[in-house]
């Protein structure tokens, strides 16, 4: 399970599993926390905005400095089910790219993240829709 510095719970001081205290379930929280905000919906503004600075961000990143820079996100929001929309948008985000360049094997670009592609096209296809709508109209 992922923590804030990276790392993973579950495990004892001697390496061995531990039961399951409070700092995992912690982790388990965050994690559907994480999960809930990348599942499909209509985003707000505000996480929209968030997600393009993420992604601003990342431009040229590694894996290991978009690891990082999830590790400072998840340190800054604190508790994730208490954070705003932005906050849990900007965190989500930084974990879906920190897992696409986990095998990515080279910096983070935009262009080549198909996720965005698609989002890009869907907005560009939504907002054709509406124009045509109102000239029908």
């Amino acid at each position: 399970m992922l923590e804030a510095d990276g790392n993973e719970t579950g495990r004892d001081d001697a390496g061995g599993a531990g039961a399951a205290g409070p700092a995992a379930r912690g982790t388990r929280d965050t994690e559907a926390v994480i999960e809930a905000a990348l599942e499909p919906h209509d985003p707000a503004a505000g996480e929209v905005a968030a997600r393009d600075r993420v992604r601003a961000e990342a431009q040229g990143m590694a894996h290991h400095e978009a690891a990082a820079a999830l590790g400072a996100a998840l340190k800054s929001a604190g508790d994730l089910s208490r954070a705003d929309a932005p906050t849990r948008a900007a965190v989500a985000e930084w974990q879906r790219l920190t897992d696409l360049l986990l095998d990515h094997g080279g910096p983070y670009s935009t262009g080549s993240d198909a996720y965005v592609q698609g989002q890009l096209t869907a907005r560009d296809s939504h907002r054709h829709d509406r124009v045509g709508d109102r000239s029908a109209g």
